[in-house]
């Protein structure tokens, strides 16, 4: 079965894994201010690795709340 998710990163240290906005934004709780990278994330089995692919960027500001910016024309 294929499964899909956000991956949030910082630098090349993932931040974690997310299957909605609202799991992304909880992620983010407790960073600081500033923009994260966001991939989504594909793959067959819980096993494999997956593809990922650039999707676009978190932003948490200074009072704590988080927006997502989608890369991909039409999202």
């Amino acid at each position: 079965m294929v499964t899909t998710f956000y991956r949030v990163k910082r630098g090349d240290q993932v931040l974690g894994d997310g299957g909605t906005t609202k799991e992304i934004q909880a992620l983010l709780e407790n960073a600081a201010p500033g923009e994260y990278p966001v991939d989504v994330v594909t793959r067959d089995t819980p096993q494999d690795e997956g593809h990922a692919r650039h999707w676009g960027k978190a932003i948490k500001h200074e009072d704590g709340m988080v927006h997502l910016e989608s890369d991909q024309p039409g999202e």
